[in-house]
């Protein structure tokens, strides 16, 4: 385990930092950077007077370092902050951060209704384009087809101005039309698609497919088959596709599987919920959700996932994942 009720992490080799998000001593979500060993913990954004200062949350680095895209809660709105948890997204809106956290810029700002929020931000590789996902409806949960609310997914240019401004330019819905669960998945090497999770054919969270659009052509196309669950694709460095499933998981929980880029050839890489594995994180299914493209090291020996342990409240740790290889 490298970090202990945390989530979301992005690492930065131009900053030689980790960003992720975790409860503060208020019980509150904020984002934290650390070393990759785990050394000098700073909270985000502590002490710059226009920043955020309830949840903050799902930061991700843009290529160059000089970025952190995030989402953060509104400072008013109904309710407690419970629903703003990361990746749940209510009443939040997408910001973006110079690397040091010492000047931040709200980029959208949706209705302050249940109906709306916003969840995990992506830079493509080239740093032109920032993807995220927008609430259009809240969730109702004992509906499958709604369980948790319709969302779109957003691409926008990422402009910065001559003083060093940050903003949006040219912002397009690019998830299939209708109302469905879409979510932001990550940006191919070369920046030209982007994989995505939807129930847009099926019209069941519980059935999600992994999905990949062409930016220029907006064809679609379907990656995974079959029926299990599955979520949070994200491209390897090598151009394959890392995503969550509950494929051969009869038992409940999550593993990581990899595939071709056009969906071919999947295969396993963790086996989290094995009964010789389960013990680990107290015999009780998880959920092996993100890895981040920027997550792996240089030699591709390992990399730096996100593992849910409670779906019910978000608990969570990241886990650094050494790779091994089997002959035949």
């Amino acid at each position: 385990m490298f970090q202990k009720d945390a989530f979301g992490a992005d690492w930065s080799r131009a900053k030689d930092l980790l960003a992720y998000n975790a409860k503060g001593s208020g019980g509150g979500y904020h984002i934290y950077t650390v070393k990759p060993d785990g050394a000098n913990p700073v909270q985000f954004g502590l002490g710059t007077p226009n920043f955020p200062q309830r949840t903050t949350g799902t930061p991700v680095w843009s290529p160059s370092g000089q970025f952190v895209a995030f989402v953060a809660e509104k400072s008013d709105h109904p309710g407690n902050s419970v629903p703003a948890t990361p990746g749940w997204g209510s009443y939040s809106d997408l910001w973006v951060a110079t690397a040091d956290g010492s000047h931040a810029w709200q980029l959208t700002n949706v209705p302050t209704d249940k109906d709306h929020g916003t969840i995990i931000p992506e830079f493509s590789p080239d740093g032109r384009l920032l993807e995220w996902t927008e609430r259009t409806k809240m969730p109702k949960i004992l509906n499958p087809n709604r369980f948790a609310g319709y969302w779109e997914i957003k691409v926008a240019n990422f402009d910065i101005g001559q003083d060093g401004t940050p903003s949006l330019s040219d912002v397009r819905s690019v998830s299939p039309p209708g109302d469905a669960f879409n979510e932001t998945g990550g940006f191919s090497p070369d920046s030209s698609s982007l994989v995505f999770t939807s129930d847009f054919e099926n019209h069941n969270f519980w059935h999600n497919q992994i999905y990949r659009l062409d930016l220029t052509s907006g064809a679609t196309t379907r990656l995974t088959k079959g029926d299990s669950y599955n979520e949070h694709p994200r491209y390897t460095p090598d151009g394959q596709v890392l995503w969550m499933t509950s494929t051969d998981n009869p038992s409940h929980g999550t593993d990581w599987w990899t595939m071709g880029p056009d969906g071919s050839n999947p295969q396993r890489l963790s086996d989290f919920n094995a009964d010789d594995n389960a013990r680990v994180f107290g015999h009780k299914p998880v959920y092996a959700t993100t890895v981040q493209t920027a997550n792996w090291s240089a030699d591709r020996s390992y990399f730096y996932g996100d593992v849910e342990t409670n779906l019910l409240n978000s608990d969570s740790v990241i886990a650094r994942v050494a790779l091994t290889c089997h002959g035949a």
